[in-house]
């Protein structure tokens, strides 16, 4: 009697911490930081047009536009690298005083992650600085994850988010042009922003003829090579010119077609391969023809921060920004002084041009 008194009753505490497991697993796991205790930065910026696929913001005081941009954060909120993340993040805008936040993507991952999305929303209007950005192949690849599309809806349902879904005719979650201008009214600068999604589906693998068994990144469409080629036009010819960058969360194909034809690094690090779009979707042969965009940045890859020069145009990693996923000290066991979190700067002249600088988190220089 008393071992199956024993029997009942380990079987029980087996039960109960097996549920324990779960509840923590997979209930939704909040941002473990202090929001209601950031001080507001604020920014000398306004809105001036909003529409589905193109935003226009006015700096509302003289000199350069600042901006600084994140990728990688994957918020997962489970453990003490997503309050480290936070911390970074917000220490970074308070520093620096941007004009405009700029997310690579892989924002918010994991399952149950709705509330963490309101959460970084929430994040930028304490600071009361405006943001954009895109999304990543690690948003809503958890079957118990909001949809993508969610994710864009939630962002931009905030005053200090910039970001857009995109034509609803138009292949994607977040295709859109935001454009910058100065204090005097003249265009500065344009950001395209187009969704690369995840992995390719089986239907595009066939139709470029790549092996089925094989995984491959996914990356933009026909249909939004031809948007970004229609809206470059549409603005030069509405402003007169148009000085732009692009920014995708996977990597365009002709990055690694740059290291393959011994373009060499034009700085940053390289410490593993480019997992670049697993086919061309003639997005860089667009860029090149439409003549305005000058630079490609791009995330995904957390181990590297080099840019590379190909056909006259520069094609440059964003600085990882996240503690969660794989990192330095994860893959390489490497020491903090060689880790590479932290964010990009740009500053903006009125002539479109910018002076770039990457910013490592102090402890990781």
């Amino acid at each position: 009697m008393k071992n199956r008194t024993r029997i009942i009753l380990l079987s029980a505490a087996a039960v109960l911490l097996a549920a324990a497991v779960t509840v923590w697993c997979f209930l939704p796991h909040p941002l473990n930081y202090p929001i209601r205790r950031i001080a507001a930065v604020g920014s000398a910026v306004e809105i001036t047009a909003q529409g589905p696929d193109e935003v226009s913001i006015r700096k509302t005081s003289d000199g350069s536009f600042k901006v600084l941009m994140f990728t990688d954060l994957h918020l997962d909120g489970k453990n003490k690298t997503s309050y480290e993340t936070v911390r970074r993040l917000v220490e970074n805008i308070q520093n620096e005083k941007p004009d405009l936040v700029l997310l690579g993507g892989d924002n918010v991952t994991s399952a149950f992650n709705r509330y963490r999305a309101h959460q970084l929303a929430q994040i930028f209007e304490k600071l009361g600085v405006y943001w954009a950005g895109t999304i990543g192949n690690h948003e809503g690849d958890n079957a118990l994850s909001i949809h993508r599309d969610d994710m864009v809806s939630i962002f931009s349902s905030y005053p200090h988010c910039l970001m857009q879904a995109g034509l609803p005719e138009v292949s994607g979650d977040c295709n859109y042009a935001l454009n910058l201008f100065g204090e005097n009214g003249k265009l500065i600068h344009t950001f395209f922003f187009m969704d690369t999604y995840d992995e390719m589906s089986e239907a595009l693998k066939e139709q470029y003829g790549l092996d089925p068994a094989e995984d491959y990144y996914d990356g933009v469409r026909e249909d939004q090579v031809q948007w970004y080629s229609g809206k470059a036009e549409s603005i030069r010819d509405r402003f007169g010119h148009c000085v732009s960058t692009v920014l995708v969360h996977i990597p365009l194909p002709q990055m690694q077609t740059a290291l393959d034809e011994g373009n060499g690094l034009l700085y940053g690090e390289k410490n593993e391969n480019v997992c670049c779009s697993g086919f061309d979707s003639g997005l860089f042969d667009a860029i090149v023809a439409a003549d305005t965009t000058k630079t490609v940045f791009c995330g995904h890859d957390h181990l590297n921060t080099f840019g590379v020069s190909y056909r006259g145009v520069l094609l440059s990693y964003i600085e990882p920004s996240g503690y969660g996923s794989y990192t330095m000290l994860s893959r390489r066991n490497a020491p903090e002084s060689e880790w590479l979190q932290g964010c990009t700067e740009l500053l903006i002249r009125p002539d479109g041009s910018f002076e770039q600088r990457q910013i490592r988190n102090h402890g990781a220089a």
